[in-house]
């Protein structure tokens, strides 16, 4: 019969060495583990409220017709032809609320783009139940508006009924691409911004580092929402 009371246990030294081993396999893996679910975690919300848009869109055109004959003169008409459709907690048009109150916009490349949405009274905001908020930027009756440029020429832009930006999180610093996204109301559906362009144009317009040399980087992040419809992941900035 063996005797097992001869056996003798980890000394100290093999104990920390143990430990030290678990320490540095966390320390390489757990970073990894959040990275991936926080890239998880805004995907998921981001297809929420695409979902919730395009949903609210199609019940809203079965029920007033076509987008083009949407009377849609001011942001707040758009706002209240879609919440309809959808679970709105919180209105706040034209008055404080519905983000956080120290909440500032950047760009994907950490540039600021304009501040205080919470405290602007010149806003439409809607906020849910899950802590996801819109903001109704823009609005165009018969879908279609004009732009003028600094040198006085005219553009028409057709196809274009309005515009939302989504805000998945409640992050101080808001980053356009990240923790907020830009969707266009057309007259075919709600759509991601730039939703009709090359892959490359998407890819070159959501990056941390500017790439584009043709706009200014303050608009760094725009195309992140497509690129998170045609892919279905947000590795630009988790990678």
């Amino acid at each position: 019969m063996k005797n097992y009371s001869s056996r003798k246990g980890f000394t100290l030294s093999e104990v920390l060495i143990t430990i030290g081993i678990i320490g540095v396999v966390a320390a390489l893996t757990i970073p990894n583990l959040i990275v991936k679910y926080q890239e998880k975690q805004t995907v998921t919300r981001f297809k929420w409220v695409y979902s919730t848009l395009a949903n609210a869109f199609t019940m809203a055109v079965a029920e007033n017709g076509a987008p083009e004959v949407w009377e849609l003169d001011d942001p707040q008409d758009l706002a209240e032809i879609l919440s309809k459709y959808m679970r709105v907690d919180e209105k706040c048009y034209y008055k404080k609320g519905c983000l956080p109150s120290d909440i500032q916009v950047v760009a994907l490349t950490g540039e600021a783009r304009y501040g205080h949405l919470a405290n602007d009274q010149n806003r439409v905001k809607e906020k849910f139940g899950n802590g996801i908020s819109l903001y109704y930027a823009s609005s165009h009756t018969g879908c279609s508006y004009t732009s003028v440029d600094v040198a006085g020429n005219e553009t028409i832009h057709k196809n274009y009924c309005g515009s939302i930006y989504a805000f998945i999180t409640a992050n101080k610093f808001s980053r356009l691409g990240l923790d907020h996204f830009l969707f266009t109301v057309t007259p075919k559906g709600i759509l991601p911004e730039y939703y009709d362009w090359n892959d490359s144009y998407i890819k070159r317009n959501c990056n941390k580092v500017n790439q584009n040399t043709e706009t200014n980087t303050n608009v760094n992040g725009m195309t992140c929402g497509e690129w998170i419809r045609r892919w279905g992941n947000a590795d630009y900035w988790y990678d």
